[in-house]
């Protein structure tokens, strides 16, 4: 019987030798958000070597998290890629949020990264990502490279650009051109004799699907089809499923209003890394980042942030800061300037007009 099991683990053994490989993937690491993203949904960020995804709806802070992420590809040596398709990019907010960027003379920016703004269909944002691939495993770009593209549902295929297709033909270009091959490039990069990571977070618009009867509650989607979901190892839920559920921090003086701050959820609605998926984490968002969603946190980011806020409403005088929940009653000083706090908004309020952290 010991016989005939050896010969059993040899004839299997000389088969894996034929159709078996060995294989052996670095290990998980993942772009940091910071810390308080990382309490908020259980995961630090975007995780390298796949795809990802922040969905969600407008005003979110989905634009916020990507350059967090891109903050710290940029520490750790590594090239972030910025595909700009949606039009919203803001210089100022990005380096607020602590992206080393230099604007030039000219008006233009320059610093560790590449920046592109002039795609006008999805084939030629596949076409730029797999050239700069091609030039990386060339060895001429010998940099890990995190792809950030804002965003997915922004611009058609060459065939709806052109005026012949429509929303199906987008949806079967990203099928093909993501699903069924930049996916299986992003996802090489995870192999231990790759010398670099390849990585793609994307930013994707939003449609909401109405249930089949009136019990069924609303579900978000990604505009596209399906493909970029399926590809996507990660997707973060920023805000609610129906609508963006964030709620306003405002703060008036002279008679000039400003939100200084949203509070907003942030969840994990897809993991096919390690399963975790919280999704009750609420954040406040600002114009330098993440705080906790705590009085504590706005407290402390206001004493920070004073003379910033001050030179943005001007002049001398009141500065009264107004939050759209019931917990912050306390009168607190801004620098020389007292404020005091009153419930103005409702929770789960509209999006702000302002588009200041989106």
């Amino acid at each position: 019987m010991a016989l005939q099991k050896k010969t059993l683990a040899d004839q299997l053994a000389k088969i894996k030798e034929t159709f078996s490989s060995s294989t052996i993937y670095k290990p998980e690491e993942y772009y940091s958000c910071g810390e308080i993203f990382h309490k908020a949904c259980g995961v630090p960020g975007p995780i390298m070597g796949h795809i990802n995804m922040n969905l969600g709806h407008s005003n979110s802070s989905k634009t916020t998290a990507m350059i967090l992420a891109a903050k710290n590809a940029q520490s750790i040596g590594h090239l972030p890629v910025f595909i700009i398709t949606e039009k919203k990019w803001s210089w100022k907010y990005a380096t607020n949020l602590g992206l080393e960027a230099t604007k030039r003379e000219d008006g233009s920016w320059d610093g560790h990264f590449i920046f592109n703004d002039s795609f006008r269909y999805i084939e030629e944002v596949t076409d730029f990502i797999n050239k700069l691939i091609t030039e990386q495993e060339k060895g001429n770009l010998p940099y890990s490279l995190l792809f950030c593209w804002d965003s997915v549902g922004s611009i058609p295929c060459k065939m709806s650009f052109e005026g012949a297709g429509g929303s199906m033909h987008d949806a079967r270009v990203l099928a093909d051109k993501i699903g069924k091959g930049l996916s299986g490039r992003i996802t090489a990069s995870k192999k231990a004799d790759y010398p670099y990571y390849n990585t793609l977070l994307v930013i994707n618009q939003p449609w909401v699907a109405t249930g089949d009867n009136i019990y069924d509650p609303p579900e978000i989607k990604a505009k596209g089809g399906e493909a970029m979901w399926l590809a996507s190892a990660l997707v973060f839920l920023f805000g609610k499923q129906k609508k963006s559920g964030i709620s306003q921090i405002s703060a008036t003086k002279n008679a000039r209003k400003v939100v200084f701050a949203i509070r907003t959820k942030i969840s994990v609605i897809k993991n096919h890394v390690n399963g975790m998926q919280f999704q009750d984490g609420k954040v406040i968002v600002t114009p330098h980042g993440y705080i906790e969603d705590s009085t504590k946190s706005l407290e402390e980011y206001k004493k920070k942030y004073s003379s910033y806020w001050k030179e943005i409403l001007e002049g001398d005088g009141e500065i009264t800061l107004t939050d759209s929940t019931d917990y912050i009653e306390n009168i607190a000083k801004i620098s020389d300037d007292v404020s005091d706090y009153s419930n103005v908004f409702p929770d789960d309020s509209e999006d702000s007009d302002e588009n200041m952290f989106d």
